[in-house]
């Protein structure tokens, strides 16, 4: 099968019907801003060949609001979409101009997405965190801090390229978030969802932003965008298991 047609079909296998989640928007030191609901409406065609999506959103205020994007059509889509986790973004840094991350991870019907966002300087301006679920609103169950587990981790690692090119399932270790480099910003949030990236991007510099999720005591996810001196190159997926 074509790769981007691949790609569009796992956008319809995976995202499509409604998300019930609370999204959070932090400060780039951790700090609750606002908090809202929001239902992700994704309604493919019958054919397939569009996909149109509607957020709903209630505030704390009472106030509603709804917001149309789309329609994509097949197979044009920004997002690079594996079985258990998706990402889009900005594919450089350019001065003068935003640049976010956007990593959702997948498992079963929860979803679990964290966007961090850049001013037109390149210094991390906030995040965006949300947990989600396909069809009604959860309550998800308190968790340890991810930062505060250890365990035997047993891994395995995807990567998906700009070109919608896949890598066969590899093995890989596990590495603590907070083993990364140093000098990023790791913030560790209540809903079991975790970021490092780094508190200022360059145009010419490599980076990455990577996002934990610990689904449960025995399943971890991660996910990151990893940059080189001439933008963004992969996607990767590791899935632990104890």
């Amino acid at each position: 099968m074509d790769r981007k047609l691949q790609n569009w079909k796992k956008f319809c296998q995976y995202y499509s019907g409604d998300l019930y989640g609370i999204w959070t928007r932090y400060s780039r030191a951790g700090e609750v801003i606002e908090s809202w609901r929001c239902i992700r409406s994704f309604r493919p065609t019958a054919e397939g060949s569009e996909i149109h999506q509607q957020n709903h959103y209630t505030y704390a205020s009472g106030k509603t609001e709804t917001k149309t994007f789309g329609p994509y059509k097949q197979p044009i889509t920004t997002g690079l979409f594996l079985d258990n986790g998706f990402s889009w973004g900005s594919s450089t840094v350019k001065s003068g101009s935003t640049f976010f991350s956007d990593i959702c991870l997948r498992y079963e019907n929860s979803r679990a997405t964290a966007i961090a966002k850049y001013d037109e300087s390149g210094s991390l301006k906030r995040f965006t965190v949300f947990p989600e679920h396909l069809g009604h609103f959860v309550n998800v169950p308190a968790l340890p801090p991810p930062h505060q587990i250890s365990s035997d981790w047993q891994g395995t690692l995807q990567t998906i390229t700009p070109d919608w090119q896949i890598s066969p399932p590899l093995v890989t270790s596990w590495q603590p978030l907070d083993d990364l480099p140093k000098d990023y910003l790791r913030l560790h949030f209540t809903n079991s969802i975790s970021i490092s990236c780094p508190a200022q991007v360059e145009s010419g510099k490599e980076f990455f932003v990577a996002v934990d999720w610990l689904v449960n005591q025995t399943l971890w996810q991660r996910g990151t965008r990893h940059y080189d001196r001439s933008g963004f190159t992969s996607f990767t997926l590791e899935v632990f298991r104890i």
